[in-house]
């Protein structure tokens, strides 16, 4: 089964170079081919020219493809377009800064392969490692989590792990109904795979790093995402998932 990874990045120019070689190079070494979606969310500084110049000197098995935002839209917006770009038959979103072991992408991969239709990362699982998580987040992360519990079913605590994987299929169902844009897409795009009875499946991570400065403002998402949980409750009453 072929692969695509989808890399939104927003004012990325310090590390985008070292992500998207980091990550073809990983992908050349497991799968010998692949596809790799960076999605530049109208960044103000030099990640759009740095990838171009990346895809210009690039060749190989391992497609390098850009899409750009004309303006600053959000995470979701970005994981939704490059979704809906990507071609492989297994499609994983990361974080820009590659926080995990790449070797999540090969399991997610297997398991979608063996048939699982949706698998996500779970920092909540024992077998997780985490670095430098801030007590006042975690204990952030924890509150918003006992919430998401009111949605989403089947015992998934952790629906903002940077780390998710979908089949073709669920990809090409689940984004297109999709309307947050922001960091609570995740549990929308949870929910809508819930109610239309996709299998998702759970796996550990090992986090190498924790990016110093988060791009979650603490307080000001936070009650954006509040909001969003309110949203997708409204958005399913009125039939908007179907």
């Amino acid at each position: 089964m072929t692969i695509s990874v989808i890399l939104p990045a927003y004012n990325e120019e310090v590390l985008i170079a070292s992500t998207i070689h980091a990550v073809k190079d990983y992908l050349k070494e497991k799968f010998q081919e692949g596809e790799i979606v960076i999605v530049n969310d109208g960044s103000t500084d030099h990640t759009r020219k740095i990838v171009k110049e990346i895809i210009q000197a690039h060749s190989g098995k391992i497609l390098i493809s850009l899409a750009n935002n004309s303006k600053n839209r959000g995470k979701g917006y970005s994981v939704k377009k490059g979704m809906r770009i990507a071609k492989g038959d297994v499609r994983v979103f990361l974080d820009a800064d590659l926080p995990y072991k790449m070797e999540a992408v090969n399991t997610i991969h297997l398991k979608i392969s063996a048939g699982d239709d949706i698998v996500i990362g779970n920092r909540n699982d024992p077998g997780s490692n985490l670095a430098n998580v801030h007590p006042l987040r975690k204990f952030a992360g924890d509150v918003y989590s006992s919430l998401v519990q009111t949605i989403i079913e089947d015992g998934i605590t952790d629906t903002q792990c940077g780390l998710k994987g979908f089949s073709s299929e669920a990809a090409e169902f689940i984004f297109p109904r999709t309307t947050i844009h922001g960091f609570g897409f995740d549990v929308e795009v949870l929910r809508i795979a819930q109610k239309h009875s996709f299998s998702i499946s759970k796996i550990p991570v090992q986090m190498l790093k924790n990016r110093s400065a988060s791009r979650v403002h603490l307080i000001r998402d936070s009650l954006t995402m509040l909001w969003n949980l309110v949203v997708i409750r409204w958005n399913e009453s009125k039939g908007k998932y179907e």
